[in-house]
């Protein structure tokens, strides 16, 4: 493939990348319910634009999956029923079947008690974690959201050169009584794994100083987290021998190594590594989440108006940017999902390829769907 065409976009039919993602995950032996719930996930993922969790994981997922480090069809546990406080142990099967799971637990339990807190552990990758807290929000709920990954090293602490924490999801939802919700949705390294993944496959480039080499430089080269790859290879960061910066300097790494205690330690689901570990460990999301019911705390229709105005005050700030304007969280998600429902999914025409090429390898019949696919 030329760099020209590897470099340029594609986009693709939302109802028809769900359909043929679905087909994928039902050739690995998952359910139809969680064929089509891991393929919704991903594609939402692309639609609100965090891309890196989206469609670009797929040929990554099957291969876990090869490897026995997720597997299809598990219900997770619930090991801790303690009132308000609970713990699921998904046991490697899909975050986003347990992650559903996990969220659903909360609501019901915040319901009776006004708040809750509930630990997921072992859980395969869980995806957008703004997702979790907009289903919380759907219910009504304000929601916390800590993840961790466990046996996944790729960001660099601030002062350092390796590897020695995961990317570490946080989000957080804020319930909008007839406006869309308000959902904060980041990782703590400066960008989350999977957009140097789709930076590798010729997506949209790194910001600067996402990454750092081993001898402490900054760069955006997604080579340093990968080495060199073929167009056709599924990257693997164990190849590289650099690392993701954690975003805003001391104050992030701060925060990325927290996750770690609440994500990980506090779940019982495992940091990311240990001083003492004398080999690499099985990687799992950790996730603690805290639910809590607005009505029981505050009245709603307050609630409502205070979010809705200090909403309104902080947009109408004037903008740096002539041509721009001020966002609150969630507000860049929104206008990308509503552009692309209706325009399709940007890809990289090399990211829609390797699904293509992982379809194949699983005799997912007509092929030729991939190409009817694009818009």
């Amino acid at each position: 493939m030329s760099d020209k065409s590897r470099d340029s976009e594609i986009r693709v039919k939302v109802k028809d990348a769900i359909e043929l993602i679905t087909e994928i995950f039902q050739a690995k032996a998952c359910s139809d319910d969680e064929a089509k719930t891991i393929a919704e996930r991903l594609c939402g993922s692309n639609l609100k634009g965090h891309d890196s969790h989206g469609i670009v994981r797929v040929p990554r997922y099957v291969e876990w999956m090869e490897r026995d480090w997720v597997f299809p069809n598990i219900e997770a546990e619930l090991v801790i029923d303690a009132g308000a406080l609970a713990c699921l142990d998904a046991k490697q099967g899909f975050g986003q079947v347990a992650g559903e799971r996990a969220v659903d637990e909360g609501i019901v339990r915040a319901r009776k008690h006004g708040v809750s807190v509930v630990g997921l552990k072992n859980s395969g990758h869980l995806g957008r974690i703004g997702d979790w807290a907009e289903r919380a929000a759907d219910a009504g709920y304000v929601s916390f959201h800590f993840v961790n990954v466990r046996g996944s090293l790729l960001v660099a602490p601030f002062g350092g050169t390796d590897r020695r924490g995961s990317t570490s999801p946080l989000a957080i939802g804020i319930p909008s009584k007839g406006k869309e919700h308000i959902i904060l949705d980041m990782a703590t390294s400066t960008v989350a794994e999977g957009k140097v993944m789709v930076a590798q496959k010729g997506g949209k480039p790194l910001p600067q100083g996402a990454l750092i080499d081993s001898s402490g430089n900054l760069t955006i080269n997604p080579e340093v987290m990968y080495g060199k790859i073929s167009d056709d290879e599924v990257p693997d960061s164990e190849n590289g021998s650099g690392a993701i910066t954690a975003f805003g300097l001391h104050k992030g790494s701060g925060i990325n190594f927290m996750m770690e205690m609440l994500g990980g330690a506090l779940t019982g689901s495992g940091v990311c590594a240990g001083i003492d570990d004398k080999e690499k460990r099985k990687f799992a999301n950790g996730m603690l989440s805290i639910y809590i019911s607005v009505e029981k705390m505050v009245d709603l229709d307050y609630f409502s108006k205070e979010v809705q105005s200090y909403a309104d005050f902080v947009r109408a700030s004037p903008a740096s940017d002539k041509n721009g304007k001020v966002l609150i969280p969630g507000d860049k998600e929104i206008i990308t999902n509503n552009d692309r429902l209706a325009n399709g999914l940007p890809v990289a025409p090399i990211v829609w390829e390797n699904i293509k090429q992982t379809a194949q390898k699983l005799e997912i019949p007509n092929l030729d769907r991939f190409e009817k696919a694009i818009v």
